[in-house]
């Protein structure tokens, strides 16, 4: 479920204008960023984390840790996973949610050596730092409000409206069709799955969580030209370059397929006015009537390209010691997108898929990911 708010409600995202950018590039979608779980808590408890394995991917994603207990004593310890934090105070922001379980929205699920681990999932709610979890659940509100969001907070009395208001939960945002007030969340949710885990002395154990992959989506891409040449899109072309390590041969790949798409037009075009076979011959000296040429307009998105974004941060909650062997696995998804973000040493291991190996790496920063493509 990518809407949180529905349309009808006045808090539609902005959009973007298909075939033309303005000044500033509108998103559709905003990804959330991903996160792996808290390891702090391992090592206190003396567990090595011998191997991680992330494969990020256009649908789903996953993580996988290696776990060992190498001293003599048992020991056990929770792992917590934290979901992405969704911040709704932003009436315009749509966010990319994957999932349609309002508590466990991005489908998280474990195995501890392949065997099903459950998970307990708790969530919160908070205005500038304070928890507002209690007010919210008081009111009979879902903490992630989608799907009828607005039909619970419409059957509140108008005191008890009003009393979020005067908290700041809710803040007037508009008015609908009849003139009533349309009011949208002023919280940012955080939620957490956690497990136990004991280990024996000695004993080793393989974690592994899957989860849906949140991805950004824009319905058209500053990378293709003239709009990567334009002075007033600059700003973001190099901010692309920058968060994704853009070179030229993705740039290239980019040019290609709005070439490849302006050709199928112009053929198609040129057939749309041919005459069709079964038209009497013309006389050889009937003068030819002059087609009219084909147009292809360069501010057009020809090519119907989408760019997509997936942000993973690779630095919190990772281990203090480096990770003994490292393995990242990006899947682009489909063999017609380009991919880029900024990693070296990788290497193509299908149609799709893209890996990176590394010994005793030390997982930092946050890795984003751009994909663009003809959309779905």
């Amino acid at each position: 479920m990518n809407f949180p708010f529905p349309r009808s409600a006045g808090l539609a995202a902005a959009v973007l204008a298909l075939g033309f950018w303005g000044a500033r590039a509108e998103e559709t979608l905003q990804e959330l960023v991903h996160r792996g779980p808290e390891l702090a808590g391992l090592e206190a408890a003396g567990l090595v984390v011998e191997q991680m394995e992330l494969t990020l991917g256009a649908q789903n994603s996953s993580l996988k840790y290696r776990i060992v207990n190498p001293t003599a004593a048992p020991a056990r310890t929770n792992v917590a996973f934290p979901l992405p934090e969704i911040d709704f105070s932003d009436p315009d922001a749509a966010w990319s949610i994957p999932g349609a379980d309002p508590i466990n929205y991005i489908g998280l699920a474990a195995t501890i050596d392949q065997k099903p681990a459950p998970l307990a999932v708790s969530q919160s709610a908070f205005v500038e730092g304070k928890d507002v979890t209690a007010a919210l659940r008081r009111s009979g509100l879902p903490l992630v409000p989608i799907g009828f969001f607005h039909d619970k907070l419409a059957a509140l009395t108008p005191d008890a409206r009003a009393r979020l208001v005067k908290d700041g939960l809710i803040a007037e945002n508009g008015v609908d069709q009849a003139g009533n007030p349309i009011y949208a969340p002023r919280w940012s949710v955080r939620g957490a799955a956690t497990r136990t885990l004991d280990l024996a002395p000695g004993q080793s154990a393989l974690l592994d969580f899957r989860f849906r992959s949140s991805v950004g989506v824009a319905r058209d891409s500053v990378l293709r030209e003239p709009l990567r040449s334009s002075k007033e899109l600059a700003a973001e072309v190099e901010r692309r370059r920058a968060d994704y390590c853009l070179d030229r041969a993705f740039l290239a790949g980019v040019d290609r397929m709005v070439s490849a798409a302006a050709a199928r037009r112009s053929a198609a075009q040129e057939a749309a006015a041919l005459p069709p076979e079964s038209a009497e011959p013309a006389a050889a000296d009937a003068p030819k009537k002059p087609q009219p040429a084909a147009r292809i307009f360069p501010e057009a998105n020809v090519a119907e390209l989408q760019e997509r974004r997936i942000s993973f941060d690779l630095g919190a909650g990772a281990p203090a010691a480096p990770v003994r062997q490292f393995r990242l696995v990006v899947d682009k998804g489909k063999p017609t997108r380009l991919v880029s973000f900024c990693l070296a040493d990788l290497k193509k291991i299908s149609p799709t898929a893209f890996e990176m190996r590394a010994a005793d790496f030390r997982p930092t920063g946050v890795l984003r990911v751009l994909l663009v493509g003809p959309k779905d």
